[in-house]
């Protein structure tokens, strides 16, 4: 069942989705190629149903007729254009990896935010009463109290952390409500990921390690809800090893093309 997918939708029919879509594409135009068009494209009509899609690297790919490299490189401009969300999606068991929800977003046009406001009624040439200056303020304004001043302007958010790093952080502190782990566990992510990445076949994998950390980490906190885990790094050590073995031989798989007896023998 995918009815998940309308919790994340952020259109109530597909009318407005696609109008959204279009206008996106027009404005991004010249920052976007035709592969990052495809990609938008894929997640569009995946997204028809529901207004979400769940889709992994390699759907995409063999849709648009792209390498997986191609696919990950467009997802990040299209999120840095602000045209789509990405939703970094957990299964209590560790299949599906690589598979994300995809949101289209909503289209907000950049021109109405800037244009200055312009008066309802052209001025009159009528001379109109002169208005005196306001008197400097005197030595005797310095009593005034500032203390009655109101500050109308909104406190600022947190920002979400960027680095893999600090989103370990702010899941360690939000969930457990200890962080102290963090550097120990980013330390167990560096010492996994660059193992494997001394081989050229997956020195461009960075991005997927850091999902397959992430992935990691929050397994390792639902189990700590479900049962006491004396040690939490040597858990994640082992789960994070499973996940990097069991996603790096499906892409060897993808990319010999062969099925896995022939592989084998």
């Amino acid at each position: 069942m995918t009815t998940y997918l309308k919790d994340y939708a952020h259109f109530t029919n597909t009318h407005d989705m696609d109008e959204a879509a279009r206008r996106h594409v027009i404005e991004n135009w010249n920052e976007m190629n035709d592969a990052d068009r495809a990609v938008l494209d894929v997640i569009r009509r995946y997204s028809l149903k529901y207004g979400a899609a769940h889709l992994k690297h390699d759907t995409m790919a063999d849709n648009i007729g792209k390498s997986n490299v191609t696919v990950r490189r467009a997802i990040r401009k299209l999120e840095k254009l602000g045209i789509i969300e990405r939703i970094h999606y957990i299964r209590p068991v560790m299949n599906g990896l690589g598979a994300n929800i995809y949101t289209i977003l909503p289209f907000v046009d950049q021109s109405t935010l800037t244009r200055p406001a312009t008066a309802d009624k052209p001025c009159d040439s009528k001379d109109e009463d002169v208005i005196p200056a306001p008197e400097a303020l005197s030595s005797k304004s310095k009593n005034i109290k500032t203390n009655t001043l109101t500050d109308t302007y909104p406190a600022e958010s947190t920002p979400t952390p960027t680095t893999l790093f600090g989103r370990m952080k702010d899941l360690l502190s939000t969930t457990i409500g200890d962080s102290s782990l963090a550097r120990q566990l980013f330390g167990i992510y560096r010492a996994q990921s660059l193992r494997m990445m001394k081989f050229s076949i997956h020195e461009h994998q960075g991005e997927l390690f850091e999902q397959l950390a992430m992935q990691a980490l929050h397994i390792a906190v639902l189990a700590t809800k479900r049962k006491e885990i004396r040690n939490i790094a040597g858990y994640i050590d082992g789960v994070l090893r499973k996940l990097i073995d069991k996603a790096l031989f499906e892409e060897v798989f993808m990319v010999y093309d062969v099925s896995m007896e022939g592989f084998l023998y």
